[in-house]
């Protein structure tokens, strides 16, 4: 497994003027009347490519938490809900939000500004009307009627559900090995895969992990089966093997052999939590964030869901064409402006579901609102959404135009009542620490070995080749600050050399 360098292995710092924190305090504001039955469409949909066409059903049992002490009252008692059907969300008899200013940007709403928050409550009905028993469609709105759409609030989609019920709350509550388990699952982020592997190899622990072992059964799995979901595919680190899952494995253990779940559990903020994930070798931005907001339905981390969003490629294109050119001009002058826009959604969403007229039965006992991740999941499907609600508004950089997964409802019972993680009634979650720009991350390489050694002025450096660039890339290191990070590489080199361990002068 390649050995991991950095120059700040142990806490990242991450200062700005924009970071405030704040504590939560239960809202007596009414909100508008609205419905609740419980929480969404397909069979606890997943966060997946409109490509992916997998789906599976998964047990449940009453949720008893709230992520939030924040609660929203409602001035009645909810009405039938099949009383409460709206018309087509693609009706655009509805004028638009007049423009909004966002860190000092003016910004011009298209019709799929208002889109979004009839998606979004509209989504949200369809999965309280499913709960509830009623048959389908369930709903008017004939593009949601067909084709596949994830929830309103991601918890609710069917993989977080899976990983909360099957994942987390099944096997040994460790840290090291509910954080091993959950970023085994987040590679492939595909249900099939995880249970292959558990008929294969029984119980899922990093106490009984054996490399040789788990690419044998992931060998012969990839032999006739896809391993990875439609969404969050990325490139694993280029290291040993040709094959993305083995390069995977090793990525897996260089993060647990970085003791991730310790760390983790250290750090006093979700952004700090999340430039230490992205850190690693081939840990994209939005990659970073989804297993980040994975390990948050574990007691493993314990931030706000409303400190930090990163917006994914969707949530970028979805924003383009709800502002149009107003926000690509902003972010040329403000990279961060898609972050403040996501922010300002989720402080606003009250007062736009009640401009439009509309009711969002909010998530679990205590009707919750989106929070920022929510929001930017939400705006991702309103992207794809509006490919066919408005064909005429085109994202520029995405320029799909199709929506090729289509949706059937399954004969399979619908649970009355979603899962919501344990975790979330512990009280740090309460207390929102805003971090409003993308955090920097001080990014570590991998050595694949060291070439040769010199000696300098008295102190001896080493040639460093480093795994994915070419020899011109090697770069000259002091041997201390290179056996901090990577002893075992420092000592074999030495061995070979001089036939002995290396020692600290």
């Amino acid at each position: 497994m390649p050995p991991i360098r950095s120059n700040d292995h142990s806490d990242i710092p991450i200062i700005s003027s924009d970071d405030e924190e704040s504590t939560l305090v239960p809202s007596t504001q009414a909100s508008t009347p609205g419905l609740f039955v419980n929480s969404a469409l397909s069979p606890l949909t997943e966060i997946e490519d409109d490509d992916d066409d997998s789906a599976s059903q998964l047990p449940v049992k009453q949720a008893r938490f709230s992520r939030s002490s924040r609660k929203f009252y409602r001035e009645s008692l909810p009405a039938p809900i099949r009383a409460r059907r709206k018309p087509s969300m693609s009706d655009p008899s509805s004028p638009q939000s007049e423009t909004i200013t966002v860190n000092g940007h003016v910004l011009t709403p298209t019709i799929v500004f208002d889109t979004f928050w009839r998606w979004c409550a509209e989504r949200k009905s369809i999965d309280d009307r499913r709960r509830a028993g009623e048959p389908f469609p369930w709903t008017q709105d004939e593009i949601m009627q067909t084709k596949f759409f994830c929830n309103t609030y991601r918890v609710l989609d069917k993989t977080s559900q899976y990983i909360i019920t099957q994942v987390i709350q099944k096997g040994s509550q460790e840290p090291v090995e509910i954080v091993f388990r959950v970023v085994l699952f987040n590679i492939f982020t595909k249900i099939e895969t995880w249970q292959w592997l558990e008929k294969r190899l029984g119980s899922i622990t990093w106490k009984d992990y054996n490399q040789e072992s788990y690419m044998n059964v992931l060998e012969e799995r990839a032999q006739t089966h896809t391993l990875y979901t439609g969404a969050f595919q990325s490139p694993g680190p280029k290291w040993d093997y040709p094959e993305t899952y083995k390069n995977h494995l090793l990525l897996l253990e260089t993060l647990m052999d970085n003791d991730i779940a310790g760390k983790l559990q250290k750090f006093k903020s979700m952004e700090k939590a999340y430039a230490f994930i992205a850190s690693f070798p081939s840990m994209g931005d939005f990659k970073s964030y989804q297993l980040l907001l994975n390990l948050s339905y574990s007691s493993v981390i314990n931030f706000s869901g409303n400190d930090f969003v990163v917006p994914g490629i969707g949530a970028v294109s979805g924003l383009g064409k709800m502002f149009g050119k107003s926000i690509e001009n902003a972010a040329k002058v403000d990279p961060n402006i898609r972050i403040a826009v996501i922010r300002y959604m989720m402080e606003t969403q009250q007062q736009h579901f009640r401009r439009l007229g509309l009711q969002l039965s909010g998530l679990g006992p205590n009707r919750l609102p989106m929070e920022l991740a929510d929001i930017e999941h939400a705006i991702c499907e309103v992207d794809k959404y509006a490919r066919k609600a408005h064909p005429w508004i085109v994202d520029n950089k995405n320029g799909r135009s199709e929506l090729r997964r289509k949706w059937t409802p399954s004969s399979e019972p619908y649970p009355a009542t979603p899962v919501l993680p344990q975790a979330w009634s512990h009280a740090r979650r309460n207390i929102t620490r805003r971090c409003n720009r993308m955090p920097s991350v001080q990014k570590r390489w991998a050595v694949e070995k060291i070439v040769t050694h010199r000696v300098v002025r008295g102190r001896i450096e080493c040639n460093v080749h480093w795994y994915g660039y070419s020899a011109k890339d090697d770069t000259w290191e002091p041997v201390e600050t290179l056996f901090e990070d990577i002893p075992e590489v420092v000592d074999d080199y030495w061995k070979k050399y001089f036939g002995k361990s290396y020692s600290v002068a």
